[in-house]
């Protein structure tokens, strides 16, 4: 009678090998217990005829591994992120690593539940995709977190410096909007207004720093009426666009905090009849795919999000299976794409 896959167990593959109980579990589990080649073959043959699938949370409590990586981002639904968790889950998923992915919408309440989460179900590594939350009570929380988390074992990446004690991946947030700023420049522009991303999140602060270096650098006076707040999305680039419809007149190019909002502006700018680059020149940073569709092609700062996923997800490898962290290797390259959203003013 044949037995149902469903059903098989760890009973059945002792039976058909031969061997016991005991045994089978030694070779699953990777014992140090000794186990001679040929019971190893037989044992391995046995659970592939049979189809065998081990428990992962059984084998999680005899290694004291829970194989569990949390990785936290901000938006899910924003190209930024789910580009890099793509990277990432490739090459943990080879190594049969479970990915779990929580979205907080930056929301301080649901970042410290997602972490806490992490920290109960023992996870092994956790990467913070995002910029870190400036207020007071989530620092509080996430100190004590992450301390915690770190006397279990666990490991802890994020992407953009954190104020913690933990292995920072610098992206580049300044030199980004530095760049892509001075490039106007050499367009001939100088009255360049900008729009911002969510007053929570440090990276919106690190990539304002960068416009305003450019315009230190270069001479300018920073104008505080040339500042326009957005969240980093399509529609707060939708909404940036209306309140920049009364300053018009006075501006030549706007830089954005991200391809969203660049995106989103466009799109709400030509709805009015504003003509891109003709009356206006846009730029933004990331260069999310969606960017080379738009019209006009937009130019902005390209972050190797997927192959930077790729190298955390070989980063957390290292580290979970050899106890080596290769974070030191791993440099973020940005580059400049010109497509068709600036005029040259020259």
């Amino acid at each position: 009678m044949a037995i149902n896959n469903n059903k098989i167990s760890i009973k059945d593959v002792a039976k058909l090998a031969g061997v016991s109980i005991t045994t089978v579990s030694r070779v699953i589990n990777n014992s140090k217990h000794p186990v001679s080649s040929k019971t190893r073959v037989e044992v391995q043959k046995a659970i592939k005829e049979l189809n065998f699938q081990p428990n992962r949370l059984a084998q999680g409590l005899i290694n004291n591994k829970s194989s569990i990586i949390g990785v936290i981002v901000h938006d899910i639904s924003d190209t930024y992120f789910s580009e890099m968790v793509k990277g990432i889950e490739e090459v943990t998923f080879e190594n049969d690593y479970i990915i779990n992915i929580y979205n907080t919408d930056r929301d301080i309440h649901k970042e410290l539940q997602a972490v806490n989460m992490l920290k109960a179900n023992q996870a092994e590594a956790i990467v913070f995709t995002g910029g870190h939350l400036i207020d007071d009570f989530y620092d509080q929380q996430i100190r004590g977190y992450i301390k915690q988390l770190k006397q279990q074992g666990c490991y802890i990446i994020s992407v953009n410096p954190y104020p913690y004690d933990i292995r920072d991946i610098d992206i580049g947030n300044k030199l980004a909007t530095r760049t892509i700023t001075e490039y106007l420049f050499n367009k001939g522009h100088e009255n360049i207004a900008y729009v911002t991303g969510p007053a929570i999140s440090h990276t919106t602060w690190e990539r304002f720093s960068g416009y305003k270096d450019a315009l230190k650098n270069k001479g300018l006076i920073f104008r505080e009426e040339y500042v326009i707040s957005g969240d980093f999305t399509f529609e707060g680039g939708r909404k940036a666009a209306l309140e920049l419809l009364n300053r018009i007149s006075d501006i030549t190019a706007v830089v954005t905090a991200n391809d969203a909002t660049a995106l989103g502006l466009m799109w709400e700018l030509k709805h009015n009849g504003v003509n891109i680059p003709e009356d206006v020149s846009v730029v933004g940073i990331g260069n999310i795919p969606e960017t080379k569709y738009a019209y006009p092609p937009l130019t902005t700062i390209a972050l190797p999000l997927f192959e930077l996923g790729k190298k955390i997800g070989n980063c957390l490898m290292s580290k979970l299976l050899n106890n080596k962290v290769i974070l030191e290797d791993i440099d973020v390259k940005i580059g400049l794409i010109e497509r068709k959203s600036v005029k040259n003013l020259l």
